[in-house]
């Protein structure tokens, strides 16, 4: 079985009453811009924010008014360090399946993949796995992609 071997919490995901304003304060205050807009979907109207090395480091989504605090994040991303992230990923997805963890979904994001599973809490964590490097150019490839999420089949791995 395979524990993932975690290089950085990348991004943190937030309901937010107004994904517009809070991007603005976030420019503002911490002097991020945004990397992309949510294009279509359930997060349409969302907002990922870079500091500028990564394709983004925080995420505004729209929130139902009136979110009660505590459930104002969405979802915590862990990065996955190695040289072979995907096959990686199929590992941990392999263990986690063994293991009877609660996946959410497997989703292709255009520069990564990421898997999304459930704590016992019922916090949503994702690991993924990058498919390009960090830089402007996947900056770039995730802005043109408007928040790309397209769900994809992951081949678990074991041994």
């Amino acid at each position: 079985m395979s524990t993932p071997k975690i290089k950085r919490i990348a991004h943190v995901v937030l309901y937010v009453r107004d994904p517009e304003a809070s991007a603005r304060w976030y420019k503002d205050i911490l002097g991020m811009e945004v990397s992309s807009r949510v294009g279509d979907g359930p997060y349409k109207g969302g907002l990922f924010m870079t500091f500028g090395h990564h394709d983004h480091d925080i995420a505004l989504f729209p929130g139902v008014p009136d979110t009660p605090k505590g459930k104002e994040i969405e979802h915590i991303a862990l990065e996955l360090d190695g040289d072979k992230e995907l096959q990686e990923l199929r590992r941990v997805y392999a263990t986690f399946l063994d293991k009877g963890v609660k996946i959410a979904e497997v989703l292709d994001h255009g520069i990564a993949h990421g898997l999304y599973f459930y704590d016992p809490d019922g916090h949503m964590l994702e690991i993924f796995a990058p498919t390009a490097d960090p830089g402007e150019a996947t900056i770039a490839e995730f802005r043109a992609g408007e928040g790309k999420a397209d769900p994809v089949a992951l081949t678990p791995l074991r041994g």
